[in-house]
């Protein structure tokens, strides 16, 4: 009984939080943050009654201080989506979303704009805070109950965040009854957001972390990958997420301005596709050396859980609609730029290079360039010398990143008869290439200032970045070791991400 009046009393709270866009901003502000406040209450009643009791246990030493983080992290989490949610009502009823009317700033007009901003800047922090302790609780915690509420509450803010930005896009076209549509959406998905979320925080406040205990060691059969996740890995989603950001950010730096919300969301897409259907592909070709190779054996088609010619299919598939939402929704030097990338990087580099020339990363690392030239054409409809600078950077960064990998994989690449340089030269002479090109790069990240691409912010950061690389190329050639080879390839990853960084940066911030 007791639960049915508290369901019942989360329904009413509920829709009270709905209806309060009904009333005046004022009126409907204060209506919904009591109608939200009891709406958790409610919410956070339900789900210790659905726990019960939690015996006690007595926690010491970081088990305790970690303990004590989550629940301060939780608290400000809650704390955070409450006032964003009840800034939102504020902005919402007062018609603060027709002042700020793009994305994700406007021009601060009028009060009004403020009020939009302010709330954005509160969601911003809200969004970020639930992730954080999404992450710290899924990373420490074991509890079914509160990975289930982990789950709730990231993908509401998700679904929150998402009709939010529809909201600013419909009111940019001033649809107007799609907008109120949105707009009672956003509210309701908000109210669900803030039960996950306070919901999330009581358990992370009253369930502690279970001990854990140390099994003796047993032969256990080895968990194998779902399928789905099989199917992903075969594009390689990791390799892609850097260089996609480059496709971003060229986007972002080029004359033609700040770029629209859907012709950056177009390219993303098929700006995916296009390098995943490519490494579908770099799988199927590359079966037979997967298997001989340590870092590959374990892959979906050598492993035997997925058909070789499944891997064929999805590259071409992928490919193929990458290309048409390129064409269509961008344009077509966009989707054949995009397109050459794709044919560089299976047929040069995989079906040619890769087997039979021990340059196969300095030619073959040209497919990885083509990113920032999708972006570039995507926002102007071209190229121009700045976007072929771009090619060049991520050009010559290639070898020296990839080369560390090689140094440390050396035998695997032996084993599996691929003439990298390492196999080929040894060990002294990659060092020497990687010094080599590691200095035509750095010396190649700083003609866009010369040229008049970007200014005296971006030449100090772009120095400051390359005398980080260096560092870490003389560390590794001056004490060779598999941590300092490393240490190499993983900042160099870093350095390419920072460095484009560093571009957007100076366009967005000092142009």
């Amino acid at each position: 009984m007791p639960q049915r009046l508290l369901l019942a009393g989360a329904a009413v709270s509920f829709a009270a939080v709905v209806a309060s866009m009904l009333l005046p901003s004022v009126a409907a502000t204060m209506l919904s943050a009591l109608a939200l406040a009891a709406l958790g209450a409610a919410a956070v009643w339900l789900a210790l009654a659905r726990v019960g009791p939690v015996a006690g246990e007595r926690l010491g030493g970081q088990a305790l201080a970690a303990w004590r983080k989550q629940r301060v992290l939780a608290v400000a989490t809650a704390g955070a989506v409450y006032l964003a949610l009840v800034l939102g009502t504020l902005a919402m009823n007062s018609g603060a979303l027709w002042n700020c009317t793009t994305w994700p700033t406007c021009t601060l007009g009028s009060p009004l704009a403020v009020l939009a901003m302010v709330h954005r800047g509160a969601a911003a922090l809200a969004s970020l805070l639930v992730v954080a302790l999404a992450f710290v609780v899924l990373r420490g915690r074991e509890e079914r109950s509160l990975r289930v509420a982990v789950g709730w509450a990231t993908g509401l803010i998700v679904a929150q965040n998402g009709v939010g930005l529809v909201q600013v896009v419909l009111a940019a076209n001033n649809a107007r009854m799609p907008v109120d549509t949105a707009r009672l959406t956003h509210l309701a998905v908000g109210a669900l957001t803030w039960a996950a979320v306070a919901v999330l925080t009581a358990l992370v406040m009253r369930v502690p972390p279970a001990r854990r205990v140390v099994a003796a060691p047993v032969e256990a059969a080895v968990k194998q990958p779902s399928l789905l996740k099989d199917y992903v890995s075969l594009t390689k989603p990791g390799v892609i997420s850097l260089l996609i950001f480059t496709t971003f950010a060229a986007m972002f730096i080029t004359p033609a301005g700040l770029p629209g919300f859907w012709l950056v969301f177009w390219t993303m897409i098929g700006g995916w596709l296009m390098p995943a259907g490519a490494h579908a592909l770099n799988c199927y070709f590359d079966r037979d050396i997967d298997v001989l190779m340590g870092r590959t054996g374990r892959r979906p088609i050598p492993s035997g859980r997925i058909p070789a010619w499944h891997a064929l299919v999805l590259g071409l598939a992928l490919g193929a609609l990458a290309f048409v939402i390129l064409a269509v929704f961008v344009n077509l030097v966009t989707a054949l730029l995009a397109l050459a990338g794709y044919i560089y990087y299976v047929v040069f580099y995989t079906l040619i290079l890769k087997r039979n020339s021990v340059q196969n990363i300095v030619i073959g690392g040209g497919a990885g360039a083509f990113p920032p030239l999708v972006g570039w054409a995507a926002a102007t409809g071209n190229l121009s010398l700045a976007s072929v600078l771009l090619f060049m950077i991520i050009f010559y960064w290639t070898p020296p990143h990839f080369w560390a990998l090689a140094l440390i994989r050396r035998a695997d690449y032996a084993n599996a008869g691929v003439p990298m340089l390492p196999v080929v030269a040894g060990d002294g002479e990659t060092k020497k290439q990687i010094v080599l090109y590691t200095l035509l790069m750095v010396m190649l990240t700083v003609l866009p200032t010369p040229i008049g691409m970007f200014g005296i912010a971006y030449l100090m950061m772009a120095l400051g970045l390359g005398a980080w690389f260096c560092y870490y190329v003389v560390k590794m050639v001056r004490d060779d070791t598999t941590a300092n080879r490393w240490g190499l390839y993983r900042f160099s990853l870093l350095y390419l991400f920072l460095l484009f960084v560093a571009m957007m940066i100076d366009r967005l911030a000092f142009a």
